[in-house]
C-alpha cells in the first residue's frame, strides 16, 4: 500500500488496494490501523458490484440495516441509498441526507463504528462532503473548557432530527420511532481501540446537554459545534465516480453539501459497520 495524506489532521488516500478482490488478513489489519490513526480512508478508482461493496465492508465488522427501509432499494439490504434519482416515480434513495454536521447513527444506544460510502454517480460540481476530526477538536479546546465538559452527557434524538431535516416527507412510522428512542451519550468519548479522547456532539441530532438550563445547553452546544468544525480540523472531499470512503464515526463528524439536483444525478451507496461498545 502507498499512503498519501489528505489533510494535516484527518484522512489518508490509500493506493494499491482493489476493494473488489479478496484482501489478506495482514492488509485488513493494516487498514484498521490506518483508520484508527487517520479516521478517514480514501480508495479512488474502485469498480464494485453491490455484493463486492458489502463484502469489503464486512472486513471491518458486522453490518447494520438502516431504519429508513424505504431507501434500501438494492438487492442488498445492507446498502442504504443516497440519491436524488427517481425510477417509476419513486425515489431510489434518501435525498438531502446529512446536510448538517453529525456522526452516523449517534442516536443508537450502541452507535455504529464506521461507514463505507461508494460513489456510483457524482455531479461534476458540488456535493462535496466535509469531514472533521473530533480528536483534533478536543485536543485544541481550552483546558478549562475541557475540564468543564469532560463528564457531561447529552441527549441524541433521531425523531427530533428527522422532524427538522425531513419535514416534507412522511413521518416516521410507529416501528421506526420505537426502534430509535432518545439516548444519552457522553459529550467527550474515549476511542475504544486507541484510548484517545474526542468531542461527541453534532447539529440537530443532539437535543440537549443534560443538567443545564435550556439556554445554557443551547449556547454550549453552539460553542462546541462551531469549534469542532473549524477549518483547521476539516477535510473537504471532492467526489469522483468510483471513490470509496471509509470513516470512523467514533471520532469524526461529517456534512454533505448542496449541488444542482435538477441538473445532475447523484447515486451513493453506503454500508454501515456495527458498533460494539456504548460510548464512554
Amino acid at each position: 500500500m502507498e499512503i498519501r495524506e489528505l489533510s494535516p489532521v484527518i484522512g489518508v488516500e490509500i493506493l494499491g488496494v482493489d476493494a473488489s478482490a479478496p484482501i489478506s488478513d495482514a492488509d485488513v489489519a493494516r487498514l484498521r490501523d490506518l483508520l484508527n490513526t487517520h479516521s478517514v480512508l480514501l480508495l479512488r478508482g474502485q469498480s464494485l458490484t453491490e455484493a463486492q461493496h458489502v463484502a469489503f465492508s464486512r472486513y471491518f465488522g458486522d453490518l447494520q440495516i438502516h431504519v429508513l427501509t424505504q431507501y434500501l432499494t438494492t438487492a442488498h439490504p445492507e446498502i442504504y441509498v443516497l440519491s436524488n434519482v427517481k425510477e417509476a416515480g419513486r425515489s431510489i434513495g434518501n435525498h438531502k441526507e446529512g446536510w448538517n454536521w453529525h456522526s452516523d447513527w449517534s442516536y443508537l444506544d450502541i452507535p455504529c463504528f464506521g461507514s463505507v460510502l461508494y460513489a456510483r454517480e457524482c455531479p461534476p460540481e458540488g456535493a462535496d462532503t466535509l469531514f472533521a476530526s473530533m480528536h483534533a477538536a478536543w485536543e485544541a479546546l481550552d483546558p478549562e473548557l475541557q475540564a468543564r465538559i469532560r463528564n457531561m452527557t447529552a441527549v441524541h434524538s433521531y425523531s427530533g432530527y428527522y422532524n427538522k431535516a425531513f419535514g416534507d416527507r412522511e413521518p416516521l412510522s410507529a416501528a421506526q420511532i420505537a426502534a430509535t428512542p432518545d439516548v444519552v451519550h457522553p459529550v467527550v468519548r474515549t476511542h475504544p481501540e486507541t484510548g484517545r479522547l474526542s468531542l461527541y456532539v453534532g447539529e440537530d441530532i443532539v437535543k440537549e446537554i443534560q443538567g443545564l438550563p435550556a439556554d445554557e445547553s443551547a449556547a454550549l452546544l453552539h460553542t462546541l459545534n462551531s469549534h469542532a468544525v473549524s477549518d483547521a480540523f476539516v477535510y473537504r472531499h471532492q467526489w469522483q465516480d468510483g471513490d470509496l470512503l471509509i470513516w470512523d464515526n467514533r471520532c469524526t463528524m461529517h456534512k454533505a453539501t448542496p449541488y444542482d439536483d435538477v441538473k445532475y444525478r447523484r447515486i451513493m451507496h453506503r454500508a454501515t459497520i456495527k458498533g460494539t461498545d456504548r460510548p464512554v
